[in-house]
């Protein structure tokens, strides 16, 4: 019995510390997705603004270095 306790409070430390390793991980995660998704939105806005003062999608692509496809792809998300 003795045994079997130890074992269940080994356990449960285990999944204590692994539980707050977790944690982290998805705080790291959720910020690194927020960061992207902030860029993301600044460059919608960039685009929209610049196809608002006549400028087309392929000049939009060259002055970014980006190509066409990925400028349609983010004003199609808008």
């Amino acid at each position: 019995e003795k045994e079997e306790i130890e074992m269940c409070e080994a356990e449960k430390r285990w999944l204590e510390v692994k539980s707050k390793e977790w944690e982290a991980e998805g705080i790291k995660k959720g910020i690194e997705q927020g960061i992207e998704q902030g860029s993301e939105k600044k460059e919608l806005e960039m685009y929209q603004k610049m196809m608002g003062k006549g400028f087309g999608i392929k000049a939009i692509a060259s002055i970014f270095s980006v190509s066409e496809e990925s400028v349609k792809k983010l004003l199609m998300k808008a």
